[in-house]
């Protein structure tokens, strides 16, 4: 019994390392595009960004610290570089590493 607990958990560990891995592609890119917001408090406060290329493609960024600071940087252009995830809805979730500001 301790034996089956014992691999159980080193199992679950295993597993447990290897989904926050899976969960973003591991090749780290930079967008340059504009921030806009996708949602907001309802007093006007914005909640949470994307950023838009020029292509057209749209990010969503990940709620962190340094995602958030995006946050008000509303209608800017950025250069983003971080590591995407397309979602099973098809939505491209980006988690910034650093970002700069740009002029067009």
């Amino acid at each position: 019994m301790k034996r089956l607990l014992t691999v159980l958990l080193a199992a679950g560990l295993v597993l447990a390392m290897t989904l926050p891995a899976a969960a973003y592609d591991e090749n780290v890119v930079d967008v340059k595009g504009t921030v806009f917001a996708v949602d907001d408090d309802g007093n006007g406060n914005v909640t949470a960004v994307s950023v838009l290329d020029a292509a057209g493609e749209e990010y969503f960024v990940v709620h962190d610290p340094i995602g958030d600071q995006l946050l008000k940087l509303v209608d800017k252009n950025v250069k983003a570089t971080g590591v995407i995830n397309v979602g099973t809805d098809g939505k491209k979730n980006m988690k910034i590493y650093k970002f700069e500001l740009f002029a067009t």
